[in-house]
């Protein structure tokens, strides 16, 4: 998925950089174990049309409708008996403008650094939350574009500072994931800081996940609180999958103390390969108000995408979402980015056309 930089000869985006041998410039018989670098990326630009209740109609192009877009280096250094050395930093950026997806971080997609060895691989820096890469699995839209219900509705954090990860090896096919991330406020200690807890079982055609994320607000008297749980299953020519998201992060702020308001998101879809390259797919996502208000939502959704290659696809998707009693839900992507938001309780309907790269 990325290009690895293997000569100077070759160039801008192969290039592979090897530490040398230590031991022979001190003398010594031994060589130091090898390390690389990589550089990956993703470019995704759409054209949307949408139209909502009481705003009309927009015609756009965005950055980001199925993977948002990024560039990033990746690296590893073998040190020994089992031990290797790992990094990763990755920025987010608007293709449709070259700017920045946060122009107040180079990094702001990821940036930390970490060991793993054959006990799993301890992580230390900006990182995804678990949540944020399951939620991809969940869906036949992989979590984004319009037609993703759960990304559409659910207001959860992707991406937590200075958090210490644990990720453990494959077990038989489960994997498990376990998060800190420190607030770093003198008082209360544990104000702003969050905690992230993932399991995964796959097996052949089977995928199933759960994660919980939550984050004390400033004065660490409430929490903000985020899951998401499902699965899908291969039945040979597509998949099947089931969704389900519960959270109180809309409206939600920890650092000002505000609470969120609870929402259960539940999601049905499935996909249909009709060429190796060629698949359809559709879906549909409901969301309950816990509240009472009833200030619930629908979606109905299709998607198509048409693989020229390995890196280069082509996409494209129809999405209806209806609000109820003064919901405001509207349609995202990768982004995310919400173009047209309908008045309360009103519907919003939207039509995507893409093009992916991967580098």
């Amino acid at each position: 998925m990325g290009y690895h930089l293997t000569s100077i000869r070759e160039g801008i985006m192969k290039k592979e950089f090897a530490l040398g041998a230590l031991g022979l410039l001190c003398g010594a018989g031994s060589a130091m174990a090898q390390s690389n670098v990589t550089i990956y990326g993703v470019l995704d630009t759409y054209m949307a049309y949408t139209n909502a209740t009481g705003k009309g109609s927009v015609v756009s192009m965005d950055g980001g409708g199925y993977q948002a877009n990024r560039i990033g280096f990746r690296g590893t250094e073998d040190l020994g008996g089992g031990l290797r050395a790992n990094f990763q930093l990755e920025n987010g950026f608007l293709s449709d403008t070259g700017g920045l997806a946060d122009s107040t971080r180079l990094f702001n997609r990821q940036s930390w650094i970490g060991l793993a060895g054959g006990l799993g691989e301890v992580r230390a820096g900006r990182q995804n939350a678990p949540g944020f890469l399951m939620i991809a699995r969940l869906d036949a839209f992989a979590g984004a574009t319009f037609a993703s219900f759960l990304n559409n509705v659910s207001a959860y954090t992707p991406r937590y500072d200075n958090m210490i990860g644990y990720i453990s090896p494959n077990m038989s096919g489960f994997k498990v994931q376990a998060y800190v991330g420190l607030g770093e406020q003198a008082a209360p200690r544990n104000g702003l800081n969050a905690y992230m807890l993932g399991g995964e079982y796959e097996n052949g055609p089977l995928y199933l996940g759960i994660s919980s994320s939550l984050q004390n607000s400033a004065n660490d008297n409430q929490s903000i609180k985020s899951t998401f749980a499902g699965g899908a299953y291969d039945y040979g020519m597509g998949k099947v999958f089931l969704g389900y998201y519960r959270g109180n992060n809309l409206g939600a702020v920890a650092a000002t103390n505000v609470a969120g308001a609870y929402y259960s998101a539940y999601s049905i879809s499935a996909n249909y390969r009709l060429t190796t390259q060629a698949t359809l797919g559709t879906g549909y996502g409901w969301a309950k108000d816990s509240s009472g208000a009833d200030r619930n939502a629908r979606q109905f959704s299709l998607i198509g995408t048409y693989d020229l290659s390995k890196r280069t696809m082509l996409y494209s998707t129809y999405a209806h979402l209806s609000n109820k009693n003064g919901a405001t839900f509207s349609l995202s992507g990768a982004g995310p980015i919400t173009k047209n938001v309908p008045t309360a309780g009103g519907t919003v309907n939207g039509v995507q056309v893409g093009i992916r790269h991967l580098f």
